[in-house]
C-alpha cells in the first residue's frame, strides 16, 4: 500500500511540474525563476513525504540518493540568488535526474528487485 502510495506521489510531482510549466507559458504570468522556486518547495515537500512513507521497504542506498536530492533543491535556492544565470539549467538538470530515478525505481520495485535487505539485530 505505501508503495503504491510513494508511486501516486511521484506521479503528483510529475503533474504538477507539467501543470505549472504549461500554466507558465500559456498565461504568462510568472517568471521562469519563480515558477522553478515554487516548484523546488513542492518536490522537496513530496520528496520529504514519500520518504517517511517508505523508509523501512526500499533499502538504504535509495533513502542516501533521495536525502542528496533534497539537499540539491534545497542548495540550488541559494544558487537562484548567488549565480541566476546558472539556476534554469541546473534545476531542469536536477529534475529530469529525480524523475529518471523515480521510474527506475519503481520499475525495479515491480520487478521484486528493489527490497531492503534484512539485518540481523545481533552480529557476533
Amino acid at each position: 500500500m505505501k508503495e503504491r502510495l510513494n508511486t501516486s506521489l511521484q506521479s503528483i510531482s510529475l503533474i504538477a511540474v507539467a501543470g505549472l510549466a504549461g500554466w507558465s507559458v500559456f498565461y504568462d504570468q510568472l517568471s521562469a525563476l519563480k515558477l522553478l522556486t515554487y516548484l523546488i518547495i513542492l518536490l522537496v515537500f513530496i520528496e520529504i513525504l514519500s520518504l517517511i512513507l517508505i523508509r523501512k521497504t526500499y533499502p538504504e542506498s535509495h533513502t542516501t540518493f533521495k536525502v542528496g536530492i533534497i539537499a540539491t533543491l534545497l542548495i540550488l535556492l541559494g544558487i537562484k540568488r548567488m549565480l541566476p544565470d546558472f539556476f534554469v539549467p541546473l534545476a531542469v538538470i536536477t529534475f529530469a535526474i529525480n524523475y529518471l530515478y523515480n521510474f527506475y525505481t519503481n520499475n525495479k520495485r515491480r520487478k521484486g528487485q528493489f527490497k531492503r535487505k534484512k539485518t540481523s539485530k545481533f552480529k557476533l
